[in-house]
């Protein structure tokens, strides 16, 4: 099994912060089925605006990528003025309204036990974004007023036992989770037939992962594993608008390699959406006969509904 990927975000810009130097001790830390990295970017994400895309900004299409690409995410931040610091509350809002958060364990830590307004708050505004707050691998830790750096982090034998009972939890807790929830939705999020499918999935408590092929792409290991696990002949959409921009030449004399090449070129000829539910792929989608209800016999669970919400 590949080690657990845990993305580790500090919600303190200040080069002696102790939240920061937390993180860096948990990396230290951390055994060999776990990998920790240590985001850097907090500060060069722009205010959010609602108005813009992630992808208008590279600091922000950076920071999804990294927190999608993440089995878990490990959050430390300080309270100001008892509440969430800006920096660390800016970067969430850029997240409310993707999937990366959605479902996405996510294990809090307190540097200072007398900090509980932002832990609390924390945990309020990622439990509206659907993620999932592992509360055996949220803890407090006595670091303000030790004078501990990094180092000394690593070494104390009471903080260091604590920390690496966090990551085990951490870690068992997300292999359980993935073991129960290995459903990835693949298309492109504007498709009318795609928005069928999640809102078919999100109202039957199917969770899930959804990957858009134009912002996540389509890599020639992903398209050999839907051709490994379904019919070419099925994946290739030749009633799309897609297929009938083709030319003559394009169209014929069609093999699985040269349908694979075109596909790979351009990847709205897949028919959308192409539901991975571990065992078995599932193409495109219709509403008739209960949606998905035949092959996802675990349907009709009770529905935690995803928040997204913008205060105005």
């Amino acid at each position: 099994m590949p080690p657990v990927r845990l993305l580790a975000i500090s919600g303190s810009l200040r080069a002696a912060s102790l939240n920061s130097a937390l993180l860096r001790a948990v990396v230290a830390l951390a055994p060999s089925n776990v990998c920790v990295e240590l985001y850097t970017g907090l500060g060069n994400l722009p205010l959010f605006n609602p108005d813009l895309e992630i992808t208008d900004s590279p600091a922000v299409a950076d920071f999804y990528a990294r927190v999608l690409k993440a089995d878990g995410v490990i959050i430390a931040s300080p309270e100001y003025a008892h509440g969430v610091t800006g920096v660390m509350k800016n970067a969430l809002d850029w997240m409310v309204g993707c999937e990366a958060f959605v479902n996405k364990p996510v294990a809090l830590l307190n540097a200072s036990p007398r900090a509980t307004l932002a832990q609390a708050s924390l945990k309020e505004t990622l439990t509206v974004m659907s993620a999932q707050v592992v509360e055996t691998a949220s803890i407090t830790l006595p670091i303000i007023g030790s004078n501990l750096d990094e180092s000394g982090i690593a070494a104390h034998p009471s903080i260091s036992k604590s920390i690496r009972a966090m990551l085990r939890n951490f870690h068992m807790e997300i292999v359980n989770l993935q073991n129960q929830q290995n459903h990835t939705l693949y298309g492109i999020k504007n498709c009318d037939t795609v928005k069928k499918a999640r809102i078919w999935l999100d109202q039957n408590g199917i969770s899930y992962r959804f990957h858009d092929f134009r912002t996540d792409g389509l890599t020639p290991e992903l398209l050999q594993h839907f051709v490994d696990h379904s019919d070419w002949t099925k994946l290739l959409n030749r009633s799309s608008t897609s297929w009938r921009q083709l030319s003559a030449e394009q169209q014929s004399d069609l093999t699985q390699e040269k349908a694979m090449q075109l596909m790979l070129t351009i990847p709205t000829l897949i028919k959308r959406p192409v539901l991975d539910i571990g065992n078995k792929l599932i193409i495109g989608y219709t509403a008739k006969d209960g949606g998905y209800a035949a092959s996802l016999p675990g349907a009709g669970a009770a529905k935690t509904e995803n928040k997204h919400t913008e205060l105005l």
